[in-house]
């Protein structure tokens, strides 16, 4: 019996122009996995993941087959479906409730005239069966459990009011309200300063080891995908290079653009532990 949730086979994007960005991926994610993708920027991560939900713009054109096996039986389909095949309304429909997606960039997911509370309501009542007060109540229930204080305040406040890792938090509790089988998170610490980074990927950690959730992980950061992926897929120009379990890739690499990812991290790790360390003081006894 498979356990596989998710199935991309020979997935294409092109130009309208014939040039190509995606060429011939084939990858599986199995439930409750955590799959990295990792490469450089313009490598085809992010459009992966936008090809997969089918949120690329009408002049690219798709071609393949991205099978989505849900255990919970979604109305549209009984058991499975390729993605690349639904209308648009059904693909909306399982973004909600059965796909969650976490962006890069928190600000551009949250519209600017309303207060945050309020979206986020809105999107709980158009994806559960809630009355609005079980809404609001579940809402600031997520706002604390996130560790944001002042839940209340938290609520009306508007977008711009908020940093961009207090945004990234709540876009992670609004998918783990919304109990996905599947979050997809692109980049989701690469616009936040290092403290917020720290406490993103620890929310990330905890879904991980606490959910039913699967993941598609999407970062250039070598030492994030480490902390994070199970599986991991390596993309250079489009196509994937190498893929193994985090061990195969991260300490027998047998890609020659695998290793020098690596490598280079490496030595960035090497540079900053030198440049931290504490130098030792040239202070003789004699001299105090």
């Amino acid at each position: 019996m498979s356990h596989k949730l998710l199935e991309i086979k020979d997935l294409n994007v092109t130009l309208s122009n014939g040039k190509t960005l995606l060429d011939n991926l084939s990858f599986s994610i199995d439930h409750y996995q955590c799959m990295g993708i990792v490469g450089e920027s313009g490598s085809g991560k992010s459009l992966t993941c936008k090809a997969i939900m089918g949120l690329l713009e009408p002049y690219f054109r798709v071609k393949g087959e991205v099978l989505f096996f849900p255990k919970q039986k979604n109305r549209h389909f009984s058991s499975s479906a390729d993605l690349l095949k639904q209308r648009k309304e059904v693909l909306r429909n399982i973004r909600g409730n059965t796909i969650s997606v976490i962006l890069q960039h928190p600000m551009n997911a949250f519209d600017p005239l309303y207060c945050i509370g309020k979206q986020v309501v809105e999107t709980l009542l158009a994806h559960r069966k809630l009355s609005k007060s079980e809404a609001i109540d579940k809402t600031l229930c997520m706002i604390e459990t996130i560790g944001l204080d002042n839940p209340k305040i938290i609520y009306n406040k508007y977008p711009h009011q908020l940093s961009g890792g207090m945004l990234q938090r709540i876009m992670i509790g609004i998918a783990l309200m919304l109990e996905p089988e599947l979050i997809i998170a692109d980049e989701p610490t690469t616009a936040l300063d290092s403290i917020s980074q720290y406490h993103i990927l620890k929310m990330f950690e905890q879904i991980k080891q606490q959910s039913k959730t699967a993941m598609i992980f999407i970062s250039h950061d070598l030492g994030v995908i480490h902390h994070i992926a199970d599986q991991i897929i390596v993309m250079k120009d489009g196509t994937i290079v190498e893929r193994g379990t985090r061990d195969e890739i991260f300490y027998h690499a047998k890609n020659q653009y695998t290793q020098y990812l690596i490598n280079a991290r490496k030595q960035l790790v090497t540079k900053f532990n030198a440049a931290v360390k504490p130098k030792p003081l040239n202070v003789s006894l004699e001299s105090i």
